[in-house]
């Protein structure tokens, strides 16, 4: 996904992905892997900007020179586990988009570990929803 283009890549991120080892680097290794790949842009945005995967939060980063314009961090709550954070986060992306006159936006969950593959299509179908509703 890191070398994902498009206008923003939307990363769905709870309380528990943003927890930093004791050298400031992600545990996630999702949130890890990007974060080497922008040199350490995402950990230290995130530190300086407060961002702590709290319900309402989100971070934009302009990325000049990789494939996908801007990077988001936009906060799914202490768990991703229920359709109304998921539809939340929805919301967030298409506001975000819309900021950023976005029109190709990718979207990835920092850690899918508590969505079973059962629940897939009610999640994404959620993350879609809240895109549409406010868009």
């Amino acid at each position: 996904m890191a070398e994902w283009k498009g206008d923003i890549l939307a990363v769905g991120v709870t309380e528990k992905d943003m927890a930093k080892d004791d050298s400031k680097k992600f545990e996630n290794s999702l949130l890890k892997k990007l974060d080497a790949k922008l040199g350490g842009q995402l950990s230290e945005a995130s530190s300086e900007e407060d961002f702590t995967g709290k319900p309402g939060q989100s971070l934009v980063l302009r990325l000049p020179g990789l494939g996908s314009k801007r990077i988001g961090l936009i906060s799914l709550g202490q768990s991703a586990t229920n359709t109304y954070n998921f539809r939340n986060f929805g919301e967030a992306i298409a506001a975000a988009a819309k900021t950023a006159q976005a029109s190709d936006v990718g979207i990835v969950l920092a850690s899918t570990g508590s969505i079973s593959n059962e629940s897939k299509l009610n999640t994404a179908s959620a993350i879609v929803s809240g895109t549409c509703i406010r868009s």
